[in-house]
């Protein structure tokens, strides 16, 4: 660095001039026309970059993007047809199907439901269309259909195991569900009647007795015949008279239900040594 008043080199470091002893100005002289100058460039618009110029392109250009766009989609077209037909077409195919199979009218009801019963049944069938058409029903578990049995009136279910299937079909031929049970029937015989005495040798006449359940009613024979519901009803206590005597009675209760049928037989001892075969019933007080 040289002084500015004598010119001198001054050292590094030093801050004034070992010739003239002038101090060294660190700050550089103001000068005003630096400030104007730099105002007026602040001051000036800035210019835009002009804009590259870009050559016009020909007609034949423009076909040939067109062309290629329109293959781009036909491409994406066909790629979407094959994705949908592997998966969403096999979808909507399957709920066409469904939606196109037979259309099933309610099944029949039964007035009685299936189950285990003690005493006969008689299960009426109806359909809330039953005059557009007809009950088509079976009894020993098959399917029923056209050629089965018309439904008329009602259906005894008597002793054992019944299946019990049915089917209504319209007079347009439009079928409905099936309706099936099983019907268990056990019935509950009465009792075998009780005589008050048992078999045997009498030496004389005497009153035998006859009992059963409460609902029940005993007819009986004397001659050996086995007895049913058209032979003599019990009433009273029987008189066994001297001679053989073979009695025999049946229980039957209030559903026509009948009991096995149990004997006696008795030898009553004939005063005069003769044999008698006599009987007679005496009336209950």
């Amino acid at each position: 660095m040289k002084c500015q008043k004598c010119g001198a080199e001054i050292p590094e470091g030093k801050i004034y001039c070992e010739q003239c002893g002038t101090a060294i100005q660190m700050v550089p002289d103001y000068n005003p026309e630096d400030d104007i100058a730099i105002g007026a460039e602040k001051n000036e618009p800035e210019k835009k970059p002009e804009a590259p110029v870009v050559p016009e392109k020909g007609k034949g250009s423009k076909r040939r993007y067109v062309l290629c766009a329109f293959l781009l989609a036909a491409a994406g077209f066909l790629a979407f047809q094959a994705a949908y037909s592997l998966t969403g077409g096999r979808e909507t195919e399957a709920e066409e199907a469904e939606v196109e199979g037979p259309v099933l009218l309610a099944e029949p009801t039964f007035s009685i439901a299936p189950g285990a019963y003690s005493h006969t049944l008689q299960v009426v069938i109806s359909h809330e269309e039953i005059a557009d058409g007809y009950i088509y029903y079976t009894t020993d578990g098959t399917t029923p259909d056209a050629d089965s049995t018309i439904y008329n009136r009602k259906i005894y279910i008597d002793e054992g195991r019944t299946v019990l299937r049915a089917i209504f079909i319209r007079n347009d031929g439009l079928q409905s569900m099936e309706a099936d049970g099983t019907y268990e029937v056990v019935f509950t015989y009465p009792d075998e009647p009780v005589f008050s005495v048992p078999s045997g040798e009498y030496a004389e006449s005497f009153y035998v007795t006859i009992t059963a359940g409460e609902d029940s009613t005993i007819y009986y024979t004397t001659d050996g015949q086995e007895p049913d519901r058209y032979s003599t009803r019990y009433t009273g206590a029987i008189q066994i008279n001297p001679g053989l005597t073979v009695l025999q009675a049946i229980a039957i209760d209030s559903e026509n239900r009948e009991s096995g049928i149990e004997e006696v037989i008795y030898q009553v001892a004939d005063p005069e040594g003769e044999a008698v075969e006599n009987t007679e019933e005496v009336p209950q007080e």
